[in-house]
């Protein structure tokens, strides 16, 4: 069992705080569901956590091992995914080098066998190996930058809003596999904007509002007391 401590987190952001003082814990083979509108910091949390952005105060750590203020690299190698919104992906580059380029940290043969179980997840991007990946669709790019993380072999995933422009029958695709993830270990940080699909799926929940939780608990409260999303929305 793997675990993920973000404490006392602080972030600035274009000469404003961002992210103020957060903390919280991400468990092996769970969902955790972060919430809130846009503006209220989420995507920069993840950036900051990626190693992307710097961390003005606080600390992350994953099994003990300090990874904030950090490389996204060393970040990566420690076990953190970061599958960023966007579907950002090497646009330039083909569907099989997009992958082969997340798995540069691990030896030819590691590597060589995470792709082909991210080819055996999504069967679209091995029948697309040598096509460019930003001539593919949105949906099939989302597919991709998630492909990414998993040749990683993470053991957290921090996915920022992946149903983005995505029609609903890629959304429920991509769900399934976080889903399937988490049961066998990962643990999943879910950001995302149908705030239903994401509680039906968590086990547990925050409510982000202006860089600090509104709420932290069962996901079951929220979907019982929908104004405490609500307010979130409207503060």
């Amino acid at each position: 069992m793997s675990t993920f401590t973000v404490s006392n987190l602080s972030v600035g952001r274009g000469g404003k705080q961002v992210i103020d003082d957060l903390s919280f814990t991400l468990q092996s083979g769970r969902i955790t569901a972060l919430l809130g509108p846009n503006g209220a910091g989420k995507s920069s949390l993840v950036l900051a956590i990626a190693g992307v952005l710097p961390v003005a105060s606080g600390r992350v750590e994953i099994d003990g091992q300090v990874v904030s203020g950090q490389s996204p690299e060393i970040v990566r190698a420690a076990g953190i995914a970061a599958v960023p919104e966007g579907h950002r992906v090497l646009s330039g580059l083909s569907v099989e080098d997009n992958l082969q380029a997340a798995g540069f940290q691990q030896s030819a043969a590691d590597a060589a066998k995470a792709v082909d179980e991210a080819y055996a997840i999504f069967p679209e991007l091995a029948e697309r190996k040598k096509q460019r990946a930003g001539s593919m669709s949105g949906g099939q790019q989302q597919m991709l930058a998630l492909g990414q993380g998993l040749v990683a072999r993470p053991k957290f995933i921090l996915a920022d809003e992946m149903s983005l422009g995505l029609a609903p029958l890629i959304v429920k695709r991509l769900m399934a596999v976080l889903s399937r993830l988490a049961a066998q270990g990962t643990g999943i940080l879910l950001i995302e904007q149908f705030t239903a699909l994401a509680l039906k799926e968590a086990h547990d929940a925050h409510v982000l509002s202006r860089g600090r939780f509104s709420f932290s608990g069962s996901p079951e409260i929220l979907r019982q007391n929908p104004d405490i999303l609500h307010k979130a929305y409207l503060a």
